[in-house]
């Protein structure tokens, strides 16, 4: 892939500007526009959607008499996901959520 370029203060002034004239003209876009997602809101349901499986898996297999399989299978659901978000959306250092883990955290270099 290539390198992002970061938008100008005039290019995003300009992409601010077109949006709010495109939520005036058109009420629909603008109420689908604020029922959408975040990228941390979707995430956030991944991964319990992930967790609740994990959970559920598990304890199904416990009372199916596998006990020693329901309980890795418990362990490994819930443990995996959680391992997997950390790792992929929050700072190693400042464990702030982030897009990019490679990339300074723009909360700390903020200040």
């Amino acid at each position: 892939m290539g390198e992002r370029l970061p938008l100008t203060e005039e290019e995003l002034a300009s992409l601010r500007r077109l949006e709010t004239e495109l939520r005036t003209d058109d009420p629909l876009l603008d109420r689908s526009l604020r029922r959408m997602m975040s990228p941390e809101d979707s995430t956030s349901m991944w991964l319990t959607l992930a967790v609740l499986g994990g959970l559920a898996c598990g304890l199904a297999l416990l009372v199916a008499g596998w006990v020693v399989l329901g309980l890795l299978v418990l362990l490994a659901g819930i443990g995996w996901p959680l391992r997997w978000a950390s790792r992929r959306f929050f700072h190693p250092v400042c464990r702030h959520l982030v897009t990019d883990v490679d990339a300074p955290c723009p909360r700390c270099t903020e200040a």
